[in-house]
């Protein structure tokens, strides 16, 4: 069975990303709104729904999801083990706590493949994805579906059936290097750029 995982579209992380990457676009941060809302459902819709992969959204204990989230009957909340409050607390020790990794994706579980997109792509979904790696799971990263979401819908070559959208080539091969170079050792983010 092949799983896709949302991670942590709360309100406070899809307020926080709308509100701070709408309000330079034109019709403003309510017109921006609309469209991330119309574009990631799409996106979820036509590139793992319809292509049969279990949809899971991964939550912190209590919270709700977002109402830009377009929930379907089918989808599957999770859960994750921890509060948001306690995740965004800094510890005695300096570090903040973290969900489980392995507790999420005994959630989801028996599965041979995973796609897994939310919030913040270098932590927590980087995290997920490395331990579903290490579990032996065919796993990516679908990096369009992370914070770099409101970005690239405004790029002309985003497609909605289709990832990655982004092509780091057109910055030249100095650029090209850097960006794959950010990714060496970390086979779940390699695509096919």
């Amino acid at each position: 069975m092949e799983s896709f995982c949302f991670l942590y579209p709360i309100p406070e992380i899809i307020d926080h990303e709308i509100k701070n990457n709408g309000w330079h676009k034109k019709g403003g941060i309510k017109e921006f709104r609309a469209d991330y809302k119309e574009k990631i459902n799409k996106c979820i819709d036509i590139r793992y729904r319809k292509n049969n992969f279990l949809i899971n959204y991964a939550i912190f204990n209590g919270h709700e999801i977002s109402d830009v989230i377009k929930l379907k009957e089918s989808d599957n909340l999770i859960e994750v083990g921890l509060n948001f409050k306690t995740h965004t607390t800094k510890q005695p020790n300096g570090k903040y706590p973290y969900p489980n990794e392995d507790f999420i994706l005994n959630q989801i579980g028996d599965i041979k493949s995973i796609r897994i997109a939310g919030f913040h792509m270098w932590d927590c979904v980087q995290k997920l994805a490395k331990k579903a790696y290490e579990r032996g799971l065919n796993v990516l990263v679908d990096e369009d579906l992370t914070e770099f979401f409101s970005g690239r819908i405004s790029d002309p070559d985003f497609k909605f059936d289709e990832y990655p959208t982004y092509d780091p080539r057109k910055f030249g091969e100095q650029g090209f290097e850097l960006f794959m170079k950010a990714r060496k050792n970390r086979p779940w983010l390699w695509q096919d750029y």
